[in-house]
């Protein structure tokens, strides 16, 4: 068996690929929370922060219905969340029937 140099397990842990996705997981939690509280009170509990990419914020709601009240309003909620998150330049919401959120 060869000599290994011993090596300290933080410095694995944070250049893992897993750290990084465990970095992302949180960034979108605290988003979601965040905008869970800056939405207007018809949309809070009906939505979800699915990812951010390429100054895009893409969420999933529960329903049409829900999709185009939000359309309706994309404008102002674009606002609210660029006060929070200047680098969201675009909002995609998607319709995902077996969300359930609160």
């Amino acid at each position: 068996m060869r000599y290994n140099k011993m090596k300290n397990i933080t410095d694995i842990v944070e250049k893992s690929p897993l750290a990084e996705i465990a970095r992302r997981s949180l960034l979108l939690g605290d988003l979601n929370r965040t905008l869970q509280q800056c939405f207007p009170p018809e949309f809070k509990g009906r939505f979800r922060v699915a990812n951010i990419r390429d100054e895009v914020l893409y969420c999933e709601v529960q329903n049409a219905t829900l999709r185009q009240g939000i359309l309706f309003r994309q404008a102002e909620l674009l606002a609210l969340v660029q006060q929070a998150f200047p680098a969201v330049k675009r909002l995609v919401f998607n319709i995902n029937p077996e969300l359930m959120v609160l």
